[in-house]
């Protein structure tokens, strides 16, 4: 491909962006049934997707209110943004409220190992898992793992780290947006977080560079997106909305991934380095040791990876308690006939 084909082929001209514009919000507006939950859903999703920026905006002007020290955050500005910040703050508003009960929460996450992520992003056919036990997503709204056209993924700027402009963490370009209609609505619409088409090699590599990091791997469920999966997030304490949510909020936006670490006392040299990476407070250093409380694990794994005197291994969780989201195991076990 010559330099101009290149260019051509990432910058559409304007008659190409127009009619993928209307070939994604067809098959986004067909997603939804024709009801009026059906219309709020696709109204509020809209809103959400093209508007991402200013949606964690507002949620993040909400949580300033109780964190610890309030981040400094850029609100976006101009247009379009000008014109629909009052419906994004709205709709942010809701989901914000929605998340303090597990009975309401319309917006969370679940813990996912390394290899279980992999799966996912190594898929070859539609996941249509619509009804899972609790012990695998215990939540009562927006439950359904339905992954269409699997191979297709879009990578777009975390805008939770956006939002903090110079503060934010790098890299940016680490949420995964999985499968159909998510990702042509977000490649046709989604240029202020600059989407973008990935092989599922590239979309692991992300994966994998991000938990070296120390990064939380995430699978998130949201209402709107008819209540179904939509995304794979990296997730840093700093920055994550989600994740400060649940830490500074004590709302239940994330389950655990059906695994636990195991703290090996004698082998510990109380180093810290497991603690200072720990994002759900289950590890601390208290006068100069280690502390490990197992009932605040969720089973990242960071710890076990990063410990130098190997004195943390990951192992399975209680499976009557919490189940992992290993699809080797759950496909064949809950598709639908």
């Amino acid at each position: 491909m010559s330099d101009i084909d290149h260019k051509r082929h990432l910058q559409p001209t304007p008659e190409e962006r127009k009619a993928m514009e209307k070939d994604a919000l067809r098959a986004f507006t067909l997603e939804f049934d024709r009801t009026e939950a059906g219309n709020n859903k696709r109204v509020h999703s809209y809103h959400y997707v093209k508007y991402i920026m200013p949606y964690i905006y507002h949620m993040k002007s909400l949580m300033n209110r109780i964190m610890p020290v309030p981040e400094n955050i850029v609100k976006p500005a101009g247009p379009p943004y000008d014109e629909v910040h009052p419906v994004v703050k709205m709709y942010a508003a809701q989901t914000s409220f929605n998340s303090l009960t597990a009975e309401t929460n319309d917006y969370h996450a679940k813990v996912l190992s390394l290899e279980d992520s992999g799966k996912i992003l190594t898929l070859k056919e539609d996941l249509n898992l619509p009804e899972l036990p609790k012990t695998v997503v215990p939540f009562e709204v927006a439950n359904k793992t339905i992954i269409k056209n699997p191979e297709s993924i879009a990578v777009i700027t975390c805008p939770c780290r956006e939002i903090k402009g110079e503060d934010g963490c790098y890299p940016r370009d680490v949420c995964l947006l999985l499968g159909e209609p998510w990702v042509s609505f977000a490649l046709a619409f989604g240029g202020d977080v600059n989407a973008r088409k990935i092989t599922q090699e590239e979309a692991l590599c992300i994966v994998r560079q991000q938990h070296e990091a120390g990064n939380v791997q995430a699978i998130f469920w949201k209402a709107s997106q008819n209540d179904r999966t939509y995304c794979i997030c990296n997730c840093c304490l700093c920055c994550c909305t989600a994740l400060q949510a649940y830490n500074y909020a004590n709302s239940p936006m994330f389950s655990g991934s059906g695994y636990k670490a195991v703290w090996d006392a004698d082998a510990c040299v109380n180093c810290g380095v497991c603690a200072g990476r720990c994002k759900f407070g289950a590890l601390a250093m208290t006068d100069g040791k280690l502390t490990y409380r197992a009932e605040k694990c969720l089973g990242c794994g960071v710890c076990a990876d990063k410990c130098p005197a190997g004195a943390l291994t990951l192992t399975r969780d209680d499976p009557a308690v919490c189940e992992p989201l290993d699809v080797d195991v759950l496909v064949p076990k809950y598709t639908p006939r």
